[in-house]
């Protein structure tokens, strides 16, 4: 396996570590480039000239995957065989959440500001679900304990929708970009029989974006998919039918004190699950070049 190198940020993803090969490629979505003494707008302006064919790749090069998630944070999408500019539309998709017993104020407010963006609306809260559902009598509120299992309680959402969910959790928030998004990149994806798309999320600890980023999630899935893993569950899903959705991301609100109560009660859960190296990168400010 190649050893991962620190080094400057993605032009497309934000990542900062590259396989160490001749052309160092990112970790993360596949874009390799020529060295790492690059400079990040003159990649972007290159790669948007090799989509629309005013050029060649000259100074990069892309995998099929990696041209496509390129494209996607561009703002590109495939149309016959070229690429041409992404523009809004209409989508189906529900957003699911998962939150706890207390939550009905923070997460009605989240509904009520997303309903106009939004299909159809699946809350499952583990205790009294009562509150919220008073609160947003247009969503599906219901109520089931998390028992310490975060994909099972996922998967409960999934089986309740059809079509796409975006899925969140009540401390999470999606961008515009990302909204705005939603009915081509899911569009894109059915064209290529895509289930499951990682998002980038943006943590902000104390309001400060931190340096875990882009802090990939795999939120917006066919609601067939199902999650795996009690703790940082991911879709079950083989890797081709996954790709990175890189046009928007998800703010996630946290504080320092629930960064570290957070990886202690995960650790509890699932040794290893604490990911100290993790913790340190949200309690590290975000830089643009490490």
């Amino acid at each position: 396996m190649d050893e991962a190198i620190a080094g400057p940020r993605c032009p497309i993803c934000g990542n900062d570590r590259w396989h160490d090969r001749a052309m160092p490629e990112c970790n993360h979505c596949g874009l390799a480039v020529a060295g790492l003494g690059f400079d990040a707008a003159a990649v972007r302006d290159a790669i948007r000239a090799s989509l629309t064919g005013r050029a060649p790749d000259r100074g990069f090069a892309l995998a099929p995957h990696a041209r496509r998630n390129a494209a996607w944070a561009l703002g590109f999408v495939a149309e016959d065989d070229g690429w041409r500019v992404a523009t809004p539309m209409p989508h189906a998709v529900t957003l699911g959440m998962i939150a706890r017993a207390g939550e009905a104020d923070v997460v009605a407010a989240l509904l009520d500001a997303l309903r106009p963006q939004v299909a159809d609306a699946i809350v499952l809260v583990d205790g009294d679900a009562a509150p919220l559902a008073a609160r947003v009598p247009w969503a599906r509120v219901g109520s089931h304990p998390l028992a310490g299992d975060f994909a099972a309680q996922r998967n409960r959402v999934q089986a309740m929708a059809t079509g796409w969910v975006l899925q969140l959790d009540s401390d999470e928030r999606p961008d515009a970009a990302l909204l705005a998004a939603l009915g081509w990149l899911t569009r894109a994806a059915e064209r290529e029989g895509l289930r499951s798309l990682g998002i980038p999320r943006r943590n902000l600890v104390d309001g400060v974006p931190s340096a875990l980023w882009p802090d990939i999630q795999y939120r917006l899935n066919r609601a067939d998919v199902r999650y795996a893993g009690t703790v940082h569950e991911r879709p079950a899903v083989p890797f081709d039918a996954t790709a990175l959705a890189l046009a928007g991301a998800i703010d996630h609100y946290l504080t320092r004190s629930r960064v570290i109560e957070r990886s202690r009660v995960y650790e509890a859960m699932s040794a290893g699950a604490g990911r100290p190296g993790d913790e340190a990168a949200l309690l590290r400010p975000f830089t643009a070049a490490t």
